[in-house]
């Protein structure tokens, strides 16, 4: 009984699907097939156009900026490393791992 409640609901639901798949669309040529919620409605068209000028954007190009005020010299950093300060911060950075591995 259930299959067959079922059967019919699916085909009538199919027979509304093709219903209103074959029902006559409303054009805009013909004014008089609009639907009732529509009519009389105007459209509305912009009377001043928004325009943007990409030149405003554009970055200034009367400042010049050379690259050595930006570039960073590499004498001003002095590193100086020994093997025996190498291998006594590698010795606690072990110890401190292996402590924590536990």
């Amino acid at each position: 009984m259930k299959k067959q409640l079922l059967l019919v609901f699916a085909l009538g639901m199919l027979t509304l699907c093709l219903q209103a798949q074959t029902a006559t669309q409303p054009t805009t040529q013909n004014p008089a097939q609009t639907p009732a919620g529509f009519r009389g409605v105007q459209s509305y068209v912009e009377k001043a156009e928004l325009t943007i000028e990409a030149k405003s954007l554009i970055p200034d190009t009367a400042v010049f900026q050379d690259k050595t005020d930006t570039y960073v010299k590499s004498g001003e950093y002095k590193f100086s490393f020994s093997l025996e300060s190498l291998r006594k911060n590698s010795d606690i950075l072990l110890n401190k791992w292996l402590k924590e591995s536990k």
